[in-house]
């Protein structure tokens, strides 16, 4: 019975001093506020001066076809993969050796996963997906792209924000 007792008035003590910490800002409103919510979390920047270098996945579609309207990508010719990286290279085709394709689906992948091989069927066209470099400390950045031994520059233009990120300080968009 006594162990009850003492039981309770530990878990009574325990759940008073909880709950006044929880309320400490609520009892001296002039003390700064331990999360104070970032003011620009909404809005976009052109940089973040304590950024640094990233990579991201992209949707976007690179068909290489000639002046017939004909694939310049050729699935069995690793010469013929496009290859982006975030810096120039000596030999890009040394970059298309790791390419992998899983049994049932028609893509090539390789380059680290940086680079992805599909076929359109609509347009019965091969094309390709990319990582994008960039640097967060700038809003653009410039890349090489490798694509039948043709050396091609693509600049992007990024701009930041804090709202909504999940894994990391900044989205990039």
């Amino acid at each position: 019975m006594k162990t009850n007792q003492i039981f309770g008035i530990l878990l009574f003590l325990f759940c008073a001093v909880d709950l006044t910490n929880c309320n400490s800002h609520l009892l001296n409103p002039n003390e700064e506020d331990p999360d104070p919510v970032i003011e620009d979390e909404g809005e976009w920047v052109d940089s973040i001066p304590d950024g640094n270098f990233f990579g991201r996945a992209n949707t976007l579609r690179l068909y290489y076809i000639d002046e017939k309207g004909n694939s310049l990508i050729n699935p069995d010719d690793p010469n013929t993969y496009p290859v982006s990286w975030s810096k120039e290279l000596e030999n890009p085709v040394e970059h298309t050796l790791d390419r992998k394709t899983d049994p049932g689906y028609n893509d090539i992948r390789y380059n680290g996963n940086h680079n992805w091989i599909y076929f359109d069927a609509d347009e019965n066209l091969y094309y390709c997906t990319l990582s994008a470099y960039g640097d967060a400390r700038h809003s653009t950045y410039t890349f090489p792209m490798y694509a039948n031994g043709d050396a091609d520059k693509m600049e992007v233009t990024y701009q930041y924000t804090k709202k909504g990120v999940i894994g990391g300080d900044y989205y990039a968009k």
